[in-house]
């Protein structure tokens, strides 16, 4: 520990201040919970402190002690957590100069506050058009034809826009993504009427996938592996809570229109080279939407591309979904690691995005739709329909174990520490990496 820097020099009060506000604008951006305690670890013992935090889900608990002094704060209440990795970036790039002898508190405090309130690099109406596009290509993906294409893309910019506006509102998310299922599942079943598309279920599940939450629930396993429990469930029921409204508004849709979605799924492989080019494009709207500079999106493309692509090339060949989708989560997360290496840029600017198209979100609120069809059933409940259920439910879990178990943690990997780096120019920086604004 370098020698103790407060009370001396800086307050304890304030360091304590500045630590707790750097580990909120990391979990709030879905930093990896033991990313979030090293990082406040580290800005702490840059001021010769020793630091202890507790995160719960809803707030952060700080314990800064220096010689006979302690300090203790606690943050205030966590409305939601997003997924924004130019801010962890930049919280990242803040820390490595502390580390490097910044100790100036009221500069650090603007920086915080700068990070804070930096504006999204992308606009709200290209945010809806890349994940239309997702949603689209999703569409193509599960074997839908170019009318279903457009269909998908309609009704996903539509609910897209909605979720979107109600979260800067301040809205309720759970709802906000009940009513963008909702709405886009009746526009979906609606062009199915109107013979726009002889292909609804897959319109249905196109723009409900683009809603699911990957994120966390990777990020649940990763926590629980590394016995974070008490986060990891919550992570855990945030992600099941998120998709179970979607489920349900779907559920709505498919009463409102009444086109149906069947439990079973008849799945269609695309040929390797148009699976690659959709997987590609299906990665595009999670990186607008997860905040990664365009200068560097081609990386999380490629990511997508190959690991879906050597998903559906193990499917062709006889293997099972669970292992093929672990092959290609390995896949995506070698390329992760390895771009990584070269841009110095955190690993999950590129992981995520290769591996979260892969996420079993179709599964998953395909199961919750069949456990409401066995509830509206009761006793009478077919079995096939029973057993279908049970299977979908363990395929999620699986297939959401095996890719986090193989894609590179987001901010682990101390071998592309872009975040220890001097103050000096960097081959990152001149090629205008995820640097704060």
């Amino acid at each position: 520990m370098t020698p103790c820097m407060a009370p001396a020099t800086v307050s304890l009060e304030e360091v304590s201040h500045l630590a707790l506000n750097l580990g909120r604008i990391l979990f709030e951006s879905n930093a990896d919970t033991e990313e979030v305690e090293r990082s406040v670890k580290r800005f702490a013992d840059a001021f010769g402190c020793e630091a202890h935090l507790v995160i719960t889900w809803e707030s952060l608990l700080v314990t800064l002690s220096c010689q006979n002094e302690f300090r203790t704060k606690s943050g205030n209440r966590i409305p939601t957590i997003g997924v924004n990795m130019a801010s962890v970036a930049a919280a990242k790039t803040l820390l490595a100069d502390v580390e490097a002898g910044l100790t100036d508190t009221a500069k650090i405090r603007t920086r915080l506050n700068e990070i804070e309130k930096q504006p999204p690099i992308y606009k709200t109406w290209m945010v809806v058009a890349a994940l239309s596009l997702t949603a689209a290509s999703l569409s193509r993906l599960f074997g839908g034809d170019w009318s279903t294409f457009g269909v998908a893309f309609g009704a996903a910019a539509v609910g897209t826009w909605l979720r979107l506006e109600m979260g800067r509102r301040g809205g309720n998310v759970f709802l906000s993504a009940f009513l963008g299922a909702t709405v886009s599942g009746i526009l979906a079943g609606l062009a199915s009427l109107l013979n726009w598309s002889d292909q609804p279920t897959l319109c249905f599940l196109a723009v409900g996938m683009i809603i699911v939450p990957g994120v966390p629930l990777v990020n649940c396993v990763q926590d629980m592996i590394k016995n974070h429990m008490t986060l990891g469930l919550s992570r855990l029921g945030f992600a099941t809570l998120l998709t179970l409204s979607i489920a349900v508004g779907l559920f709505v849709a498919t009463f409102v229109t009444g086109v149906a979605i069947p439990v079973p799924e008849d799945s269609t492989l695309l040929p390797l080279a148009e699976d690659a080019v959709f997987s590609a494009l299906a990665a595009l709207g999670y990186l607008f939407l997860f905040n990664v500079p365009w200068r560097l999106a081609w990386v999380g493309i490629l990511c997508g591309a190959a690991s879906h692509t050597t998903r559906t090339f193990c499917l062709h060949h006889g293997i099972d979904i669970v292992t093929g989708s672990l092959i290609g989560a390995m896949a995506a997360g070698f390329l992760a690691a390895i771009f990584a290496g070269w841009f110095r840029a955190p690993i999950s600017a590129f992981a995520f995005p290769g591996v979260v198209a892969m996420i079993p979100g179709s599964y998953a609120f395909r199961a919750v739709i069949g456990f409401l069809e066995i509830i509206k059933a009761g006793p009478d409940a077919p079995v096939a329909l029973v057993s279908e259920t049970l299977a979908l439910s363990a395929t999620s879990l699986l297939r959401c174990w095996r890719k986090n178990k193989n894609s590179v943690s987001p901010d682990s990997a101390d071998a592309v520490d872009f975040f220890a780096l001097t103050s000096r120019k960097t081959r990152w920086e001149q090629r205008g990496g995820l640097t704060a604004a």
